[in-house]
């Protein structure tokens, strides 16, 4: 039975939809006919089952191409979270000496064990690493470009009754949240792939709190995995849109970006690291 339009809002006044705003022009936005509305832009942003999207554009049509892989993005959200995803590209990638998905997701997650409050996951897939930390005192908003990594995320949230995890359609370059909103950050399994690193930092470090922590997991240059051959590396940056760090480039990039106290770790090519936001 569909959901009548007072039922839709009373859901969407709970799942934490009043924080976000504007992602152009970061106004406020109002709750009206199952939708959100710039009255500044005069954008509409539709709410498709209990989820915010604020990319207006059709991804499929992209320079960016993995923003034109969306479709496949999509289908693989069931399997995102099984052996037939994460072990596997750990492996290719990272080598024998990479971390296993549960060490991942405990290397990440205890960066942020500490903090209360707010917490953004930028391209949070399912939510893989943001269901894991949310809880009554840490609320999570998760932001993906998948809507079927989404739903999935908001299925898996529901099933297993995890609460203060919310999600979004949004890109990482253009955030729908105000200044300072958020005491952490996690961003798993993406840096390398947004189409400038540096406006996507910058991003994220506009909506962090001063001395608020970021949390990453992203590819190195390793001795691990495919990854540790340059010529395998510069075909997937050309053909695939991935781009893989070395930490004194990375920390370059995090510096210009407004983060201090960068502190990485490399096993094979997987790198993990933390940086808080400068206090200036």
């Amino acid at each position: 039975m569909a959901s009548t339009a007072f039922q839709i809002a009373e859901r969407c006044v709970h799942s934490g939809i009043e924080i976000y705003v504007c992602p152009a022009c970061k106004n406020i936005v109002r709750y009206e006919n199952d939708a959100l509305l710039c009255d500044i832009c005069r954008k509409t942003f539709p709410i498709q089952d209990g989820i915010p999207d604020f990319i207006l554009e059709e991804l499929s049509q992209s320079r960016d191409p993995v923003l034109r892989r969306m479709r496949f993005i999509d289908r693989m959200a069931r399997i995102y979270e099984t052996r037939l995803w994460y072990p596997i590209v750990l492996r290719i990638f990272g080598g024998f000496q990479s971390p296993s998905f549960a060490q991942l997701i405990r290397t990440v997650s205890e960066k942020v064990q500490l903090t209360k409050g707010r917490v953004l996951d930028v391209a949070c897939g399912p939510g893989t690493y943001g269901r894991r930390i949310a809880s009554p005192t840490r609320e999570v908003f998760g932001i993906d470009v998948s809507m079927g990594m989404l739903r999935q995320g908001a299925a898996y949230t529901t099933n297993q009754g995890i609460p203060n995890m919310h999600f979004a359609r949004a890109r990482v370059e253009a955030l729908p949240f105000e200044d300072g909103l958020f005491d952490a950050t996690l961003c798993c399994g993406s840096l390398h792939l947004f189409a400038d690193t540096a406006i996507a930092l910058r991003e994220m470090a506009r909506v962090m709190r001063p001395r608020a922590i970021l949390s990453v997991f992203t590819f190195a240059e390793g001795r691990g995995g495919v990854l540790k051959f340059r010529r395998v590396r510069e075909w997937y940056r050309r053909n695939g849109g991935l781009h893989v760090f070395n930490p004194p480039e990375l920390e370059q990039y995090l510096s210009a970006s407004g983060f201090t106290d960068f502190e990485p770790e490399v096993s094979g090519s997987i790198l993990t690291f933390s940086a808080r936001k400068s206090a200036a």
